[in-house]
């Protein structure tokens, strides 16, 4: 339910926090990924029909070379962690990513603090190279904890879009990728019968989801919408990196 509401247009913090509440429940992140895949991608559907030809399609264009890219990347990084097994390696290199990630949603929003104590700013407008950066960052990190969010989150709302027309994007931005990462994780046996079975439970949570998510988006303002995000976001780093940090000291 809380990746649907995300999806279809209030927080996208939230889309983390239920990769947190996934991963806690499974107890390996591999399996957690795995099971979630196919559910990303039912309600990716179910907010790209909410948002139908509301994005920007040239923002969400400009990433997709580098989100090709990260997700090859990502896909070799499964297939080594794949081979490492439960080893003390592979532990440690996921609670790396994970602090990672946390730390990167942390940063994103102590910047956006920053601009806001220093009046209104200038719409962001990227180039090539930042837009490759964003793209090949949000498929790697994507692809290995679905933890795109803050990447997408920094890359697209900084561009002062109307609040409909970033949320459509992002929805399309992630409906392209989570497609494309259907190719390593079939190969890399992260998808199965089972991890399908189990996520046919929550196919009923993803309608409820896209329903409430569209009705919040449209009742909180511009300004609101991007403090929820920013206070979701927050919150979700930080619980990321502290459990990468338990982790690691382990």
């Amino acid at each position: 339910m809380l990746f649907s509401m995300a999806k279809a247009g209030f927080g996208a913090g939230l889309a983390m926090l239920a990769v947190l509440i996934m991963v806690a429940a499974c107890g390996r992140t591999t399996l957690a990924t795995g099971i979630m895949l196919p559910i990303l991608i039912a309600a990716d559907y179910a907010a790209v029909a909410s948002w139908l030809g509301k994005w920007s399609w040239p923002a969400v264009r400009a990433m997709l070379p580098g989100t090709v890219a990260g997700i090859a990347i990502g896909w070799g990084v499964l297939h080594a962690a794949g081979q490492l097994g439960a080893t003390s390696s592979g532990r440690a290199a996921e609670a790396v990513l994970r602090l990672a990630v946390g730390g990167i949603s942390l940063a994103f929003v102590a910047l956006q603090a920053a601009r806001w104590l220093r009046g209104r700013a200038v719409a962001f407008r990227p180039v090539f190279w930042q837009a490759t950066a964003a793209g090949s960052a949000a498929g790697l990190c994507s692809t290995l904890a679905h933890a795109a969010g803050p990447i997408v989150t920094m890359y697209l709302l900084p561009q002062e879009m109307p609040k409909g027309r970033y949320v459509a994007s992002t929805a399309l931005f992630f409906w392209i990728a989570n497609q494309l990462k259907l190719v390593p994780y079939f190969s890399e046996g992260l998808i199965d019968r089972s991890t399908l079975s189990a996520g046919l439970v929550f196919v009923p949570a993803i309608a409820a989801g896209a329903v409430l998510g569209l009705l919040l988006h449209k009742r909180v303002n511009q300004r609101q919408f991007n403090a929820v995000v920013y206070v979701l976001l927050a919150m979700a780093g930080g619980w990321m990196v502290q459990g990468a940090v338990r982790a690691l000291l382990d």
